[in-house]
């Protein structure tokens, strides 16, 4: 019985110390320091590219664009592209021809208001080669922009009076070089807006906005 009542003192001593304490404020020092709010755990920032880009879905209801290929070879990237490009010859081949048509226009009388359409239908012609491409946008808009930059370069050489020196060439080099990079990132553009449009859940809310 000591025992019981002397635990029994020691439990009140300590219940009216700690409530002392607590009226004066204080904190339990053998409690330690109330504990600090757990962080908040936060969705990290996306980065500036999939802040323009969101990501988009593969495209509902279409193959594997790869299906039938059976290469294997140390050549694959190189012999992909090519038969991937022959599959779907309008995208690259034929908005290539579109390009250089309305490119043409373009540096003939770009200040009209033709050559202003003109230079729009350019580009739109290699964000279409995106569109088109769905197997791999970026694949045939570069291939637009190439195959349409011959093209031109053909158009430039026949229809100048004196040949061309090493200035001219170089220039044509460098904005062929400069070209075909606008072209694949005008048909990765066209191929990431074809997806997002096509992605069911972008038009239910699109639809559920209309609503309101």
């Amino acid at each position: 019985m000591p025992k019981k009542s002397s635990r029994d003192a020691a439990a009140r001593a300590e219940a009216r110390r700690r409530a002392r304490l607590v009226a004066q404020g204080r904190q339990d020092e053998e409690e330690g320091t109330v504990e600090e709010d757990a962080p908040v755990a936060t969705r990290p920032r996306p980065s500036l590219f999939k802040a323009i880009f969101p990501p988009a879905a593969p495209l509902p209801g279409k193959p594997d664009p790869m299906a039938g290929f059976r290469y294997s070879g140390s050549m694959r990237p190189v012999v992909a592209s090519l038969w991937l490009i022959s599959r779907n010859p309008i995208a690259g081949l034929g908005m290539g021809v579109i390009w250089a048509t309305a490119w043409a226009i373009t540096s003939v009388d770009g200040k009209s208001t033709i050559g202003t359409v003109a230079s729009f239908i350019s580009f739109g012609s290699l964000v279409a080669a995106g569109v088109i491409g769905w197997q791999r946008p970026w694949l045939y808009g570069l291939t637009a922009g190439v195959f349409g930059y011959l093209i031109y370069a053909a158009y430039v050489v026949v229809a100048r009076s004196a040949p061309l020196n090493q200035t001219d060439v170089l220039a044509l080099v460098v904005n062929g070089v400069l070209q075909s990079m606008i072209g694949g990132l005008a048909g990765f553009y066209g191929g990431y807006l074809r997806r997002r449009f096509a992605d069911p859940n972008l038009r239910a809310q699109q639809q559920a906005r209309k609503r309101r």
